[in-house]
């Protein structure tokens, strides 16, 4: 019996493939699209039956893809699929997003941002360069407070299992409105406003989509506590950039720690923004980087082809992305 081929569209390194073949070796052909010679290039498409991939538009391009006529899965190695326009996706082809694959060290890095916000590390290390040594100026402790995670997904999950360590509430939202987890308020989208007003803390890991899309609003920052902190390790344009930029100056004990831009360099080819946000010190910056850990990358590839290997021994993969999930 012909095994399923599982074809790689991207430039995979010696510890990706061995990821990949550690989970699928057994069960099926793995092929890397950057290898195939052109003249077997349009038989592996044909017979595919999987991709693993980042990005398969460009990858393999608008006719390679008409060309899957076996392919069933799209496992994509991304856990955002917001950049794809997969309105012109084949039908036939369900596509999985890699949900939960850098759950850890996203909360980690949530975690030491909000740290950083709350014990003013920033403000009193520019102090200190200054001259000043501000010893008595109070900082927070997160201990009592409440942490609103705005998406409790796998992520949201694990920001929320840290910040319990330090005896932090959680309000969290997601699409059910329920969880079995711990937690002091559950509910959906249409509670955000609730969660709003009581976060000391407001993490936002929620996908980016048609419905959440600028949804923190103007109106809605106002909603926050004055001196709330917004970790934001999702996607920027789930926030209003201008709104944001003028709360900030509003608001001078609000603090924004921005891991996630509106326009970036994966993306979007470049890094930019509207206004300079950089140059507020209530404003905690990284690039985009909180998943980017020693052995992350292996391992994020191992759980997109753990998930697709799910199909090809006859269990229901996970992650489906639905109507629900599209932006474009």
């Amino acid at each position: 019996m012909t095994r399923p081929t599982v074809l790689v569209t991207f430039a995979a390194r010696e510890a990706e493939r061995a990821a990949i073949a550690d989970a699928l070796a057994d069960i099926a052909e793995i092929r890397y699209w950057p290898d195939e010679k052109d003249s077997d290039r349009d038989a592996v498409l044909r017979a595919s039956d999987v991709l693993l991939s980042y990005d398969p538009f460009t990858d393999l391009g608008s006719d390679a893809i008409g060309r899957l006529d076996n392919c069933r899965l799209l496992q994509c190695l991304t856990a955002g699929i917001d950049f794809l326009p997969l309105r012109s996706w084949p039908s036939h082809i369900l596509v999985a997003y890699n949900a939960g694959a850098y759950a850890e060290p996203m909360a980690e890095h949530v975690l030491a941002m909000a740290l950083s916000a709350a014990k003013r590390l920033p403000q009193e290390h520019e102090a200190m360069r200054g001259g000043k040594f501000n010893q008595f100026k109070p900082t927070k402790r997160l201990a009592g407070r409440v942490c609103g995670i705005l998406g409790y997904g796998q992520t949201g999950r694990e920001v929320a299992r840290l910040m319990r360590h330090l005896d932090v509430r959680i309000q969290a939202l997601n699409r059910s409105g329920r969880t079995e987890d711990p937690v002091d308020f559950i509910g959906t989208l249409d509670d955000l406003d609730r969660v709003l007003e009581a976060s000391d803390i407001l993490v936002i890991t929620v996908a980016l989509t048609r419905r959440t899309e600028g949804i923190l609003d103007a109106a809605r920052l106002e909603r926050m506590k004055r001196d709330a902190i917004l970790v934001n390790v999702a996607r920027g344009e789930i926030v209003d950039q201008e709104a944001l930029y003028r709360h900030l100056q509003a608001q001078p004990e609000f603090t924004a720690c921005l891991e996630a831009w509106w326009v970036e360099p994966i993306r979007h080819g470049r890094f930019a923004l509207d206004y300079p946000f950089l140059e507020l010190p209530n404003v905690i910056a990284s690039p985009h980087n909180s998943a980017i850990t020693d052995g992350a990358i292996a391992g994020f590839v191992r759980r997109g082809a753990e998930n697709a290997r799910r199909l090809l021994v006859g269990e229901e993969p996970r992650f489906i992305a639905g109507e629900d999930d599209l932006l474009h």
